[in-house]
């Protein structure tokens, strides 16, 4: 039975700052403004503040963040797990809650919560989970604290890296998961950036230690602390060297684990406490009063401008993005061909990586067999077609981790003009709908949007054992009888590279369309919602028209009292 969470958000005083701006988000009838507003207001009246743990996949987030809270509640794997954002709270007892994107908190059994944010049985949140919470006594939650579980950033899964990004606003310090293989990342690097122009706790943690030698370790933390200083432009204080996994089982050095911990406990304390809390209503009145006064703006726009330029304006919006349209056609074709020399580019790696790799291969597999003396001649044959498996994994592995970052720097090289193309119709349909403030810029391709959907055929037909190879195995020698196995499981070992690489190949081309396509929809999404705002802002103006001009002077003079209200709310906010 799933446990009541010991703390419910409350509804926050109707005079606290963010929940008169949800007020005021509800009269101007922006909805999805209302809910993020009273949600945070929620928060700063409990108290409590978001340390988000980020980084690239498979760092051991979900890992850390179970020993840090004392309880494996949070699900782990070998594969990429985290789809969604999930947070961890205090509560008197185990619980958990799931909210989706169209619906109100729904209590779970914190058994079920692989189901909602695992990436396997959620992949890239295809069940439109908004949000999911995560109750745990533990004491180092008690004083407010909540550490957030974010989907690891990288090519592997693109929803999931969009996620994590969209989450940036919402965190008031950051607990930055890094590895020493691989090393700190690109994408890592830019979104540590991004966060400290917002924050300024960052608590920077190489774990997994307990898999490192200590050479190791030192070399992975030089390396690390140089790269982020010089990108930050300042020192970035210790690196704690950890083991979640160790912590969890009770075994190994303690290493660093005490300091982080310490670090955590004394910013959950006092004057820090408050300062996250109050910087985190600062922000979200920032933030979200300057969406709210764009929604004002446009209302206002539609209602004082004659309803015939307002039109025409909506004409031009509409010829925008039809042009924006066709131009986006033309670049398709364009990827389209670059698509194609990308394709070609692999057909020629494929084509040396097999010319140098499949006589390595054999003749390691040779080798491999001329030491397995003493086996029997099925053991033998056995062993031969287990060891080409094992080698063409290991030589197959190898290339593709070097042929993968190269597919994608290719892809990030053609994608350049389509998002620099993408972002002058953008800015065009944002002026002409006289909205230049607007965020609506694409960002720069950083790798694949699309997950590999690569698997390995083992071509098992191809080792069975039939009557007349038992025969011959029997009649043969037992010199002869290992050179015919070398010979057969080397022929074996050869077709498995040549299949499976054609399949590396032809994944990293599919990757390449995919990836096209969701940038395109996602260019075409940015366009349609521009116009949209316009539209609606447009559809109100004409139901206050309709009603006379003395309801339509009086909805303009409600809707400069709000924005001046909202202002104000904003100005205050900032001197405070």
């Amino acid at each position: 039975m799933v446990g009541a969470p010991a703390e419910m958000p409350t509804t926050p005083a109707p005079d606290a700052p963010l929940a008169r701006l949800a007020a005021y988000a509800e009269e101007a009838g922006a909805g999805a403004l209302v809910t993020e507003a009273r949600a945070l207001a929620s928060r700063v009246r409990e108290g409590r503040f978001f340390v988000a743990c980020l980084g690239q996949f498979k760092r051991g987030k979900s890992t850390l963040l179970n020993a840090l809270v004392g309880d494996p509640i949070l699900p782990t794997g070998v594969t990429p797990v985290t789809a969604v954002v999930t947070v961890l709270r205090y509560g008197t007892t185990r619980a958990a809650r799931v909210r989706h994107a169209s619906g109100d908190w729904q209590p779970i059994d914190p058994a079920m919560l692989r189901a909602y944010v695992s990436e396997q049985e959620n992949p890239e949140n295809t069940k439109q989970v908004a949000a999911v919470e995560v109750f745990v006594p533990s004491r180092l939650l008690a004083g407010g604290m909540c550490l957030v579980d974010t989907p690891g950033l990288g090519s592997v899964f693109a929803g999931n890296t969009e996620a994590t990004r969209a989450f940036v606003p919402h965190i008031d310090a950051a607990l930055v998961v890094l590895g020493a293989d691989p090393p700190i990342s690109a994408e890592e690097l830019a979104l540590v950036e991004d966060v400290a122009a917002q924050v300024d706790v960052l608590i920077f943690v190489l774990t997994k230690a307990d898999r490192l030698s200590d050479a190791e370790r030192a070399e992975a933390r030089a390396f690390t602390e140089q790269v982020l200083a010089r990108r930050l432009g300042r020192p970035v204080g210790p690196l704690y060297e950890v083991s979640g996994t160790e912590r969890l089982a009770g075994t190994g050095p303690r290493r660093d684990w005490d300091a982080l911990c310490a670090r955590l406990k004394e910013i959950a304390q006092g004057a820090s406490r408050e300062r996250l809390v109050r910087s985190a209503e600062a922000r979200g009145l920032r933030v979200l009063g300057a969406r709210l006064l764009r929604e004002i703006d446009e209302q206002l726009g539609a209602l004082e401008r004659p309803l015939e330029e307002s039109e025409r304006r909506i004409e031009t919006l509409r010829r925008c993005v039809e042009e924006a349209e066709r131009a986006l056609g033309d670049l398709r074709h364009l990827m389209m061909a670059e698509r194609q020399r990308l394709h070609a580019a692999l057909v020629e790696q494929q084509d040396r990586f097999l010319a140098r790799a499949v006589p390595a291969a054999r003749a390691a597999l040779a080798e491999d067999l001329t030491q397995a003396r003493g086996l029997g001649r099925a053991a033998l044959r056995r062993r031969g077609f287990e060891q080409a498996q094992i080698r063409f994994r290991e030589t197959l592995e190898q290339w593709r981790a070097e042929e993968q970052p190269a597919a994608e720097a290719r892809y990030r090289k053609a994608a350049e003009r389509f998002v620099e193309l993408a972002n002058e119709f953008l800015a065009r349909v944002a002026r002409a709908a006289e909205m230049d403030g607007l965020p609506r810029r694409i960002e720069e391709e950083v790798g694949f949007r699309v997950k590999s959907q690569l698997y390995y055929t083992e071509m098992l037909r191809l080792t069975g054992r039939s009557p007349l190879r038992w025969l011959l195995d029997a009649l043969r020698s037992p010199g002869a009888a290992r050179r015919a196995v070398a010979r057969e499981a080397g022929a074996y070992l050869e077709r498995l590279l040549v299949t499976n690489t054609a399949r590396v190949k032809n994944d990293l081309d599919e990757q390449v369309e995919r990836s096209r396509q969701r940038l395109e929809a996602e260019i075409r999404r940015q366009l349609e919602d521009v116009q949209a705002v316009a539209e609606r802002a447009l559809a109100r103006a004409r139901v206050q028209r309709a009603s006379g001009e003395a309801a339509a002077r009086a909805e303009i003079e409600r809707l400069r009292a709000l924005r001046a209200a909202v202002e104000a709310l904003r100005a205050a906010a900032s001197d405070g």
